[in-house]
């Protein structure tokens, strides 16, 4: 067979690859929906002046997917488009909590858990108290999480305190990004990697100060009095109120003080976090940190009126459901159908019962799905094997005589006939079914 062409960085979902997916959203958006948030759907296709605008995805501009000859591109992630929408609808209910899941795409080099087209799940709250909102989206995060049965460590920082660190450490304004960009990298480059690049760009002695803030370890409250001496008490201020509310949540995630998370995004102006899943490993008896990233977010002070709106902060995160999904390893998952049921016709001629069989469970809630090619009873049992369902109605001309159905239970081989009245009664008087 000729080789098809197929985009890079995309990938097809198989049925049941699909229904594990659908799955996870559903649960995703559940939580979204339980903790207050709004959802709304904005356009996949924005201008390009608006994705290019100062301040809006930074240097990462070149990784828009344009559409030539429009002027439009598809969009980076949610967040601008959210501010777009902000500022275009003034009359919205503040603090706006919003929720959007969706497709992104990025023009980045395909490689593990990093796709051109992908989904994410937004939460962002516009408006309201910096410190409540802050803990809020960190809470419902970590809430999403716990539904998902999965076990992340939650990493926060601020903006601020590495802003003003790097300042009282000597780093000039003009290097203060390039600085910020190089400690992002601290994940793929490590300690020594960062280190090296720290001292042809800032010098040693700033480099040393700046290893030395990286290599700080304690409890939160002890990583929060250091960075008040580094950065200075106003510079924390956000982030331990924020911790300090928390607490309120009870949280079954672990959340840390991380003083190497910076966000590569240029909007954010305060609190930043990242929901990792840890993958430390030890090679030649030495740990090695690696950790993979599902989730990040921040507060950004400007971004709506950077884009003509008001002068309205937010804080939002954003979930990879695409990461999550290769976390949960979803291509494992077996059932293929949201059915459990499937009708089976041994005859042609019994088809338009099996069809009536069918129908009527349908219509009482119970999704059923039927034999729609001419083929005998054992390769009809077969298909339904390969499907998954749990269940298979078998009708022939005894059964549509009688107007029973009789019932095999792919798990365990019994069988038993039933009245087609009573299937109702069948399928949901017991748990197990």
């Amino acid at each position: 067979m000729a080789d098809i062409p197929m985009p890079r960085g995309v990938r097809d979902f198989l049925p049941n690859e699909a229904l594990f997916r659908n799955k996870v959203i559903q649960t995703v958006e559940s939580v979204f929906q339980r903790f207050g948030f709004l959802t709304i759907e904005t356009p996949k296709i924005e201008s390009l002046d608006l994705l290019k605008a100062k301040n809006a995805i930074g240097e990462e501009n070149k990784l828009i997917f344009e559409i030539a000859q429009e002027n439009l591109g598809l969009r980076y992630d949610m967040t601008v488009s959210l501010a777009r929408y902000v500022a275009m609808h003034q009359d919205l209910p503040l603090p706006f909590k919003r929720y959007c899941i969706g497709l992104s795409w990025r023009m980045d080099e395909p490689q593990r858990l990093r796709y051109r087209e992908f989904t994410q799940a937004d939460i962002d709250i516009v408006g309201g108290g910096i410190a409540a909102a802050d803990a809020e989206i960190v809470g419902a995060a970590a809430a999403t999480f716990d539904a998902l049965g999965i076990a992340v460590d939650i990493s926060l920082n601020s903006r601020e305190i590495i802003e003003r660190a790097l300042v009282n450490f000597g780093v000039s304004a003009e290097k203060l990004v390039g600085c910020m960009r190089i400690l992002d990298k601290f994940d793929k480059q490590g300690r020594d990697g960062i280190q090296g690049l720290l001292n042809g760009y800032v010098g040693e002695e700033i480099s040393s100060k700046l290893m030395a803030m990286i290599d700080f370890q304690g409890t939160n409250e002890e990583k929060i009095r250091y960075a008040a001496e580094i950065a200075g008490e106003d510079a924390v201020k956000e982030l331990k109120e924020t911790i300090d509310i928390l607490e309120t949540y009870k949280l079954k995630q672990k959340v840390s003080v991380d003083l190497t998370v910076i966000r590569g995004l240029d909007y954010y102006t305060g609190i930043v976090l990242e929901m990792r899943i840890d993958r430390t490993v030890e090679i030649n008896g030495n740990l090695v940190r690696k950790f993979d990233v599902v989730g990040g977010g921040g507060r950004y002070s400007n971004l709506v009126k950077n884009v003509g709106g008001r002068d309205l902060g937010g804080v939002g995160v954003a979930l990879g459901i695409d990461r999550i999904l290769d976390v949960l390893d979803f291509t494992k998952q077996k059932k293929k159908s949201v059915s459990d049921v499937f009708v089976a016709n041994i005859k042609q001629s019994n088809f338009k019962y099996a069809l009536t069989v069918a129908n009527l469970l349908r219509e009482k809630g119970i999704p059923a799905d039927i034999n729609l090619a001419e083929r005998n009873i054992s390769n009809q049992l077969s298909y339904a094997s390969n499907i998954g369902y749990r269940f298979v109605l078998v009708v022939g001309d005894s059964e549509e005589k009688n107007g029973t159905v009789k019932i095999k239970d792919m798990v365990s081989g019994k069988e038993e006939e039933v009245e087609s009245g009573k299937l109702q009664d069948f399928f949901s008087g017991n748990p197990t079914r």
